[in-house]
């Protein structure tokens, strides 16, 4: 049969951190996913493309500075596949990335300002009346310690206002970057009034 001919494939398997002592962060965004060779039946490899596979890598231990650690087919083969396509599946190589790198900090709590940002423009004749509110208006950001020193405001993602003639409300979450921050709450309430322009109440003369 043509699903049990041997074949080689490019399998993308999940990477999760875990073991991260409470009281320390990533840096930046930490590589989700590896790119591995895999070969065997077709038909296994069907059912390992199929699989929500995931390899853990486990941080318990590391403290502040930088992390390095390679990425072998063993870890792959003993940690990823499941245990029922191991002992048919062989993974040949790890593509890309080969290494986890990333950079862990002292974790930080701080209280900072919520912005709004207000995108687009109202029809003509309509403008913005009154100041943008954003409830509630300040979030307890946590990450690290460098890239939580560096927020003096933080913004919600984008509202557009095109084509609204009226007050708009949308519930959006915050925009927090690639620095590896997380915020509470997570959503934020974004109030937006929209009336005709003072010029086009007056109406035209007949």
């Amino acid at each position: 049969m043509v699903t049990d001919q041997q074949r080689q494939s490019k399998i993308t398997v999940g990477v999760s951190l875990t073991g991260l002592g409470d009281t320390l962060a990533v840096v930046g965004r930490p590589p989700t996913k590896v790119n591995v060779n895999v070969r065997g039946k077709w038909k296994d490899l069907i059912r390992l493309e199929l699989t929500n596979t995931d390899l853990s890598i486990d941080l318990a231990g590391a403290s502040s500075g930088r992390f390095q650690r390679t990425i072998s087919v063993e870890d792959v083969r003993e940690r990823a596949i499941p245990a029922e396509l191991s002992k048919s599946l062989d993974v040949t190589e790890v593509l890309d990335p080969r290494t986890i790198d990333i950079t862990i900090e002292p974790k930080r709590t701080r209280t900072v300002p919520v912005a709004p940002r207000v995108v687009g423009a109202a029809p003509t004749g309509y403008a913005v009346e009154g100041p943008v509110l954003v409830e509630p208006d300040t979030a307890q950001v946590v990450g690290p310690a460098s890239a939580v020193a560096d927020l003096d405001t933080i913004f919600t993602l984008p509202v557009d206002i095109t084509g609204e003639r009226e007050k708009i409300q949308r519930q959006v979450p915050l925009d927090l970057g690639q620095g590896g921050l997380s915020a509470e709450p997570r959503r934020y309430l974004v109030t937006i009034r929209i009336a005709r322009a003072a010029a086009e109440s007056s109406g035209q003369h007949p």
